[in-house]
């Protein structure tokens, strides 16, 4: 009865990746025909460009959406799953993260950057990029961008990136926050942030484009702007990253005389 009732499993899985690579093969079409939006999925099943994974050792559907940058329903909806519960060797469907959206093509015009696009557009830079793989941050008047079709997020602030050696107190204290709004901003309950952590920064930040001219110190980088040089605080140990891009224009996102992203 076991035996009968593992291939029957067996079959209606097969039949299942059968029919949404059927589906992705119609979607994939009307993308390249042209129709972005086909990619907004009345039914929530899995999109074009889905990956097969094999489910390991503690994973959950939560930490698979983290991880793929889609949600747990998502995943559930691809799969055909009643329930959010799976178990070690189980074969998923992964959807793509751009489905579930609607998109449009926008024409760059003169100003704009990737950082004043995914401000507007309530996306981020690497969203864009990944839309419209590109291995650059340069956008020129004219280029054609693929956008997701959203609006901007009503918080104020902007994403920093945790390196060695940071503490929620000396982040706070760089960009002149107080540590309990950054921790109310990004739910923690400790001082400790983990290295490569995305912490939202609260309060309105600056934007410039600027070469970088190089590091002055452990601490700091010197870049040339329209008005001139001028020296704004990194994280110790980061300033010689810079110094490697020394000569390059590059769009700095800064906040209390700190630089909170450059790109």
């Amino acid at each position: 009865m076991t035996a009968i009732t593992m291939k029957r499993k067996h079959r209606i899985a097969e039949a299942r990746k059968i029919k949404v690579r059927a589906r992705n093969k119609k979607i994939a079409a009307a993308t390249a025909a042209g129709t972005i939006t086909a990619l907004l999925l009345a039914n929530g099943k899995a999109g074009a460009g889905s990956t097969e994974y094999t489910v390991k050792k503690n994973d959950t559907l939560y930490s698979l959406a983290k991880k793929y940058e889609v949600t747990v329903e998502q995943l559930m909806e691809a799969n055909v799953l009643s329930s959010d519960k799976i178990i070690t060797g189980q074969q998923l469907l992964v959807p793509d993260r751009k489905q579930h959206k609607e998109f449009f093509t926008y024409t760059v015009k003169k100003g704009d950057t990737l950082y004043s696009l995914a401000k507007q557009y309530g996306t981020t830079i690497d969203e864009i990029t990944y839309i419209n793989e590109k291995n650059t941050y340069q956008i020129k008047s004219g280029e054609k961008l693929t956008l997701p079709a959203g609006q901007a997020s009503s918080d104020v602030g902007e994403y920093y990136t945790a390196v060695a050696g940071d503490t929620l107190w000396g982040i706070s204290h760089r960009y002149g926050v107080k540590p309990e709004e950054v921790a109310k901003a990004n739910g923690l309950k400790m001082d400790m942030v983990l290295i490569g952590q995305n912490l939202f920064i609260p309060g309105k930040a600056e934007v410039s484009q600027a070469v970088v001219i190089g590091a002055v110190d452990s601490f700091s980088v010197e870049f040339k702007g329209e008005n001139g040089e001028f020296v704004l605080k990194v994280p110790y140990g980061t300033s010689q990253g810079y110094q490697k891009q020394s000569g390059q224009m590059v769009t700095i996102i800064h906040k209390n005389g700190a630089v909170i992203s450059a790109y």
